[in-house]
């Protein structure tokens, strides 16, 4: 898709920086999502757009595969306004390198899924739950969620940010992240949730990094 432009943001203020380039069973979380765009949509311009030296030079290797952008702007939002000045694009796609563990061919997926509805603003990816869920309203009463305070299990889907946003460029230059009509990619897979902003979250990416080809290749 090389209307497809994917950009991997990575912020040196962020807590989560220092843990995106650890080794994770060898190979960390940042060179895992580059990887995973390589391997989902090797046609698309690829954008690291990055504050952080230690980031730049893990990525380096695969500098004649993708363009190392030197990020300026603070805000999240600037930051990829900035990149899409350099390398306009049709659709963007947003990566996160805090999500180490990918279900092969989601990130294409979604940049798909969007590209083949007009009528869709963005398309995240999200996972689906059951749940009886309930609110603590501001005079501390419970209410149930649900039409007539019905407490039934519903479905709910819950936005995993950061394993792919696929979204139109103008939504971004109005400092959106998602428009009004959005399409989903449900992730079942319990590892692809995985998202290392903390010490917690990073001891259980070392875990199922011993046996993510496994996981990765199950059918389940």
């Amino acid at each position: 898709m090389s209307d497809t432009l994917i950009i991997i943001p990575v912020y040196s203020g962020a807590s989560s920086t220092p843990r995106i380039v650890k080794p994770l069973d060898g190979t960390s979380s940042l060179v895992r999502t580059i990887e995973a765009a390589l391997e989902d949509l090797p046609d698309a311009r690829i954008v690291l757009t990055a504050d952080d030296n230690a980031v730049k030079q893990q990525a380096a290797p695969y500098a004649d595969r993708i363009t190392i952008h030197d990020r300026t702007a603070e805000s999240y939002t600037d930051a990829l306004v900035d990149v899409l000045d350099a390398f306009p694009a049709e659709q963007v796609v947003v990566i996160e390198p805090t999500h180490p563990f990918r279900p092969r061919g989601l990130i294409r997926r979604t940049a798909e899924n969007l590209a083949a509805r007009e009528h869709l603003d963005s398309v995240v990816c999200v996972r689906q739950f059951d749940a009886s869920l309930w609110r603590l309203d501001p005079d501390k009463t419970i209410q149930a969620l649900g039409p007539g305070g019905d407490r039934r299990s519903s479905t709910y889907f819950q936005e995993v940010v950061g394993l792919a946003l696929a979204t139109r460029p103008e939504l971004i230059r109005e400092g959106r992240r998602l428009g009004d009509a959005v399409g989903f990619e449900v992730v079942d897979q319990f590892w692809a949730l995985v998202d290392i902003r903390d010490d917690m979250s990073l001891a259980m990416a070392e875990m199922v990094a011993d046996r993510f080809t496994e996981f990765r290749n199950s059918i389940a």
